[in-house]
């Protein structure tokens, strides 16, 4: 018989810098999300306009349940 794991479950935030903010300032902004909500990258636009648009994602931790 086969153990299954269980499936990984994420939770997203995108997050919008316009083309006025400096990369420094984002990539500031971009760190202090990873180490302190414990979000990684999970995807990266660059618009047209300059608008750069990020979006994380975290675990969502499943609760052990007692019996």
């Amino acid at each position: 018989m086969k153990r299954q794991r269980p499936r990984m479950t994420y939770e997203f935030r995108k997050v919008s810098f316009s083309r006025d903010v400096p990369r420094s300032v984002s990539l500031q902004e971009l760190n202090d999300q990873a180490e302190y909500g414990q979000w990684e990258l999970a995807r990266t636009r660059i618009s047209v306009g300059g608008v750069r648009t990020v979006w994380l994602r975290r675990k969502i931790m499943p609760l052990a349940v007692s019996n």
